[in-house]
């Protein structure tokens, strides 16, 4: 069987009969074509017909590139694709790093920097052997650039873009609420003003937005703090008219930056509700011993993982669950009832543990006192989870502070003797009507509150009622004259109508974020609540 003549090469050469030679037709010299392969004679035209080999050489690359446009046209099945066999140029370009200006290049950068900014991820992050080794796998042509570009990329090009969105969805907004806060870290010396934002668009939508983080270099003096405020809504096209409320926390800086910066402004209930708290449970030097005495102990469980793993046995023996037991911890709300919660839960591992131990025990007396703190602030925790919520309203503020006011009464008519906190309560009362004592001449919380339709008017005295009703009656004919000097559509009317109209039909429930495993007890109250305070209030309208 005659040799394949697909080469050009055989123009110059002749095979013989038995394929393992091959005659020169210019020369009639013959060579050997050992493996049956043609460079044998590849090499004798180049050396010897140099004239002949370029004819070759053009002929044959002519000849390649027509089988590459004629391949180019047809489909491959996947094993084909698999088989293909790629040129030396075709094997370089693969291997070729894109160039800084690919579009698939400048796609990654930008997902990278958003996954950075998304994760709130260190910048140095992309300079990790593992992130390395996982995009070169992924994504072997891309060149990972490194932290100093994610840096400038992040700040400049990506904040920019996020910071004209933002205040493209600002502009929606007529009016605005702010939260804000200073953090504070000692270990690295960084000092935090924070600027949140709270709107609700035309379509209704609610929006909550993280304007800024400013920078703290001097001492948080409410001059300082002040003019931070203004250079932070000014940065964002704010003016101070457009500004509702800034809820802040009880500190006399913050407060007179409020005035320095004449807004308006609201205490964080929260934040006063843990200050009373505090100065409830210092009161009493019996629950401050306790107190110290339960973070000495979990102190010791969380300095040692042997203490702890000898508390998993006890609960194993005892067919207990593992629970490890939580340290208070004063920048942390309601850190003291959690401890004391799970303190109890842990009551007899704890027990059996501390016989075999040198740690001073806790005694009966003491459990006593841990029994009675959780159940005095049990109902602070859900409070405080409560109006922690980001859908919880301004306008249960009011309810909630009734209701715990409520209790504290209802603890201080038990019997002296079976109560060992009782100067703790009595603190904790005084503290509450002290700071909230003023809460029902703000228009802010009695106007929220009369217009919820949970609650209305049943936290109200027939005055109080009255004179909320002129202030909302001011407020309808200053909206009014707004709205008959501006131009604003029919159908934005009767959209707002509608949706008032099934605000008030869907809202049946309370917000909240109580967890399954938590008895409400201030949810459960609420009926029994607005009961008493409607009775107490009915006779007074009738008379």
């Amino acid at each position: 069987m005659a040799p394949p003549m697909q080469s050009e090469i055989w123009t110059y050469f002749k095979p013989d009969d038995d394929r393992n030679k091959a005659q020169c037709i210019i020369c009639n010299k013959t060579y050997s074509r050992k493996g049956r392969t043609t460079s044998s004679l590849k090499n004798h035209l180049k050396s010897m017909h140099p004239e002949q080999f370029s004819l070759f050489e053009s002929s044959n690359n002519e000849r390649q590139m027509q089988k590459m446009k004629a391949d180019a046209h047809k489909i491959l099945t996947p094993l084909q694709e698999a088989k293909k066999q790629l040129s030396i140029e075709e094997a370089v370009q693969k291997e070729k790093k894109w160039d800084t200006t690919n579009s698939n290049s400048k796609k990654i950068d930008k997902l990278i920097g958003e996954m950075i900014a998304l994760q709130n991820l260190p910048f140095n992050f992309v300079e990790g052997l593992g992130f390395r080794r996982l995009i070169q796998e992924l994504s072997p042509r891309y060149n990972l650039r490194g932290r100093n570009f994610f840096t400038d990329f992040v700040s400049t090009e990506l904040y920019g873009k996020v910071t004209n969105k933002v205040k493209e969805l600002i502009e929606k907004f007529d009016y605005m609420a702010f939260t804000s806060d200073i953090w504070s870290d000692p270990s690295s010396n960084a000092s935090l003003l924070s600027l949140t934002c709270h709107g609700i668009a035309e379509n209704f939508d609610r929006s909550l937005i993280i304007l800024k983080w400013e920078t703290f270099d001097d001492r948080h003096l409410g001059d300082i703090i002040a003019e931070k405020f203004d250079t932070m809504l000014t940065e964002w096209n704010i003016s101070k008219e457009q500004v509702h409320c800034i809820i802040r926390d009880e500190g006399s800086n913050t407060k007179r930056a409020m005035r320095l910066a004449v807004l308006n402004d609201l205490d964080c209930a929260v934040h006063k509700m843990q200050l009373a708290i505090r100065s409830g449970l210092q009161s009493q030097e019996t629950i401050t011993i306790v107190k110290q005495k339960c973070k000495k102990i979990s102190t010791h469980f969380n300095h040692s993982t042997i203490a702890q793993k000898q508390l998993q046995k006890i609960q194993d023996r005892l067919n207990q669950p593992h629970l490890r037991v939580f340290q208070d911890c004063v920048t942390r709300w309601n850190s003291t009832f959690y401890m004391f919660d799970r303190f109890l839960k842990v009551k007899d591992t704890l027990s059996l543990y501390i016989n075999d131990s040198e740690i001073d025990p806790i005694l009966p007396e003491d459990w006593k006192i841990i029994e009675c703190c959780v159940e005095l602030l049990k109902p602070f925790e859900e409070a405080t989870r409560e109006l922690s919520n980001s859908h919880t309203l301004i306008s249960s503020v009011i309810p909630i502070i009734k209701m715990l006011g409520k209790k504290l009464d209802d603890y201080l008519t038990r019997p002296q003797d079976s109560d060992p906190i009782r100067v703790a309560v009595t603190t904790l009362k005084t503290e509450v009507s002290a700071k909230f004592s003023l809460l029902e001449e703000n228009n802010l919380y009695v106007i929220a509150t009369y217009l919820d339709p949970r609650y209305k008017h049943k936290f109200f005295t027939p005055v109080t009622e009255k004179n909320i009703k002129d202030d909302i009656l001011k407020i309808r004919t200053n909206i009014e004259n707004d709205v008959s000097n501006s131009q604003i559509s029919p159908n934005f009317k009767a959209a707002k109508k509608m949706k008032i109209g099934d605000s008030l039909v869907k809202d049946t429930e309370q917000p909240g974020t109580s967890g399954t495993a938590r008895k409400p007890c201030l949810k459960s109250d609420l009926p029994m609540i607005m009961a008493i305070f409607h009775d107490i209030i009915e006779p007074i309208k009738r008379n």
